[in-house]
């Protein structure tokens, strides 16, 4: 039997992105919503030194060009990428 797989397919298994665990993160939260790709990134070894009261640690999968261009828009810096995931430092007013 010869499975044949149409381009759709192979570009959905191509955006497909591993959780924030499997690169050794701790997700905490999707953000800036529930049905957003983006994490809330928790502490833990590899993240200790870029968290701070005054932002959030974002988490976004590499390749979401747009999810990261809005993290960026909203004023987010990009600190790391650790496996799959690019981390934003957002500055959070009134913390």
């Amino acid at each position: 039997m010869i499975l044949r797989f149409s381009p759709a397919i192979a570009l959905l298994a191509a955006c497909a992105y591993t959780p924030p665990e499997a690169s050794g993160l701790v997700g905490v939260r999707p953000y800036p919503a529930e049905a957003d790709v983006c994490q809330v990134i928790g502490e833990n070894d590899l993240t200790i030194d870029y968290l701070d009261h005054t932002a959030l640690l974002i988490g976004c999968p590499k390749h979401e060009v747009g999810a990261i261009a809005d993290r960026r828009a909203e004023g987010g810096v990009a600190v790391d990428q650790i496996g799959d995931w690019v981390l934003f430092s957002i500055p959070q007013e009134g913390l």
